[in-house]
């Protein structure tokens, strides 16, 4: 069994926990044929519609993905003018889900055995997340779901758009707090999943419990080791969490009523 990496004290697996923010890409799930292919189309858009030179669009990527938490942001901010939809539909328009993604039946069991609420939390858009959810069998799984769209209206509700940060995406703190926000959650009791180390500092500088996703840190970490910075726990897959934190799925009863939902999977799937 890969041995879990435990960052901050012991006490901290004593905290009680009433939401989980869950991931998606490489959280959920890991198929290394969905992030090449996205970042192929990435670049494929960057050539074809923005008129980028091929040369420079690697490592532009990659720099503009750093800078700016997704590839897109950083485009924005450096004056390309995007439409968000078109941007998507290139980005995704290709992948295979069926072929892709398969049925989960292990995580769905997971999900439906904790105690706590549970929100997906992701950068990616609506249609793409209600496709790999339904691939999955993940469906009806989560109270509310957060995505590109509705976190961005969430932020432009707020006045939070502004030409310097013409897009709200993770690893922004704000992301975290417009959401525990309107889920009526602290960081106390909140737990955050996610394949990305900086999305994850960032929420654990909030006071966030998290949990990094990480099959190759795992493998290489034990307890006694130096800790991954920003991260209370590394994890190979999301099922460990029921072994690693057990109050997540003790039997006691949640008020699920007056629980906003982010984005509603009848409106996603349509």
């Amino acid at each position: 069994m890969v041995a879990p990496v435990m960052v901050d004290s012991p006490l901290a697996f004593e905290r009680e926990f009433e939401h989980i923010l869950i991931d998606l890409d490489d959280t959920l799930y890991r198929n290394e044929e969905i992030p090449q292919t996205v970042r192929q189309n990435i670049q494929d858009y960057m050539v074809a519609k923005l008129g980028i030179p091929q040369d420079q669009v690697q490592q532009l990527t990659q720099e503009l993905y750093l800078a700016q938490g997704t590839t897109m942001a950083g485009l924005i901010a450096l004056g390309y003018s995007i439409d968000f939809d078109d941007w998507h539909a290139h980005v995704h328009g290709s992948l295979d889900y069926q072929k892709l993604l398969h049925n989960q039946p292990a995580t769905r069991q997971a999900l439906q055995e904790m105690c706590v609420q549970q929100h997906i939390l992701t950068n990616a858009d609506a249609k793409h997340t209600a496709a790999c959810l339904t691939q999955m069998g993940l469906t009806g799984c989560f109270q509310s779901i957060w995505c590109f769209e509705n976190v961005m209206d969430l932020a432009r509700s707020k006045g939070l758009l502004t030409p310097s940060t013409p897009v709200m995406c993770k690893p922004s703190k704000q992301v975290y707090e417009l959401v525990m926000e309107q889920l009526g959650a602290q960081p106390r009791n909140t737990l955050f999943i996610d394949d990305s180390p900086r999305n994850v500092a960032a929420a654990h500088e909030l006071g966030i419990f998290t949990v990094l996703v990480s099959p190759a840190l795992a493998a290489q970490q034990q307890p006694q080791h130096q800790p991954v910075a920003g991260a209370d726990l590394v994890v190979s897959r999301f099922t460990q969490l029921r072994e690693l934190l057990p109050q997540l799925f003790e039997q006691r009863k949640q008020q699920l009523e007056g629980v906003p939902a982010g984005v509603p999977v009848s409106v996603m799937a349509s």
